[in-house]
């Protein structure tokens, strides 16, 4: 009896205990997207970009039983760093849009977009380019939990960051509006204004998640997949001389085709299928911590021995 009832609470002992290494392991090893390099914040940089321009085209879907408008909006924020934003003056539209009646950004033109009939589909095209940081001022985008140098004697140099947004937002916004595509083409110009030659990696300044790369040219010298989820951010290796300029051109396509080629690895970024709901965790992680089933099964053992443990006590009383 003594035997037993000693088992049982070593095999409870030795399940709560593996649970709990495993969690703390997965926990460890676990790395946070975004965060496998550290980015230390620089205090000058020798680049800049300017002439940003975006053209988008869209199908989008009236599913309500009454008329609706929707309309370009002239303010990016996406994942900039908190204050930051860039903005935008419309240069053309297609079909021709229409004033609205009040104005969000009044500032810079005016509001325009365009009236969409009860179960209309309707494809417009817009092209819109960006005034004050990246329009003619040189810009570029700083990662907002890059750090302060306290290394020596060697750190990273990962170069410029990338910003991103979700192409379907306005579905969020307004749950009638069904957007069926979206495909966004992106120019720039990037300039070193300093007196010698400069190197490093220059990423795309807005990429749209769960979104594919279709183009990109020069052609894109590999896609980063470390900076957020279900996104391929272009990125080029450039060298570039002393005061001298170069455009850049890159598109992106929105949703991504199902199923999907595998993955060339440079120039274009992998298709991936985008996710319905947030999964279940299957393993532990540092946001998720340890996935409550485990704790069931932990529960499980625990109460399976103590109610053995008692029937063995009433057996040989």
């Amino acid at each position: 009896m003594n035997l037993n009832k000693t088992c049982v609470v070593l095999i409870i002992i030795v399940a709560f205990a593996g649970i709990a290494f495993a969690g703390t392991a997965y926990g460890e090893n676990q790395t946070p997207v975004g965060m496998r390099e550290t980015w230390i914040r620089p205090t000058q940089t020798h680049v800049g970009m300017t002439g940003l321009t975006a053209t988008i085209r869209v199908r989008i879907k009236n599913n309500k039983d009454h008329v609706q408008y929707f309309r370009i909006s002239h303010v990016y924020t996406g994942s900039l760093a908190a204050g930051d934003k860039i903005e935008w003056v419309i240069n053309w539209t297609d079909p021709a849009a229409i004033k609205m009646i009040d104005a969000v950004s009044p500032e810079l033109g005016g509001d325009y977009g365009w009236r969409i009939n009860p179960g209309e589909t309707k494809d417009v095209a817009f092209r819109v380019n960006a005034v004050g940081g990246m329009g003619e001022i040189p810009d570029i985008i700083l990662n907002p939990d890059a750090v302060d140098n306290r290394w020596w004697p060697l750190i990273p140099a990962p170069g410029l960051m990338a910003s991103w947004f979700q192409p379907n937002e306005i579905e969020v916004l307004n749950p009638n509006l069904d957007l069926k595509s979206w495909k966004g083409t992106f120019t720039f110009l990037l300039t070193n204004h300093d007196s010698r030659t400069v190197s490093g990696i220059i990423r795309a300044p807005i990429v749209p998640v769960d979104s594919k790369l279709t183009y990109s040219n020069p052609q894109a010298t590999f896609t980063d997949r470390d900076m957020v989820m279900n996104s391929g951010i272009a990125a080029w290796d450039v060298t570039i001389g002393a005061d001298a300029s170069r455009w850049f051109r890159y598109t992106y396509e929105w949703p991504i085709p199902f199923p999907t080629p595998p993955d060339p690895g440079i120039g274009i970024a992998a298709a991936v299928p985008k996710p319905i709901a947030p999964p279940t965790p299957t393993v532990p992680t540092r946001e998720a911590g340890l996935p409550l089933g485990l704790f069931v099964i932990g529960g499980v053992l625990a109460a399976g021995g103590l109610i053995y443990a008692r029937f063995i006590d009433k057996q040989t009383a």
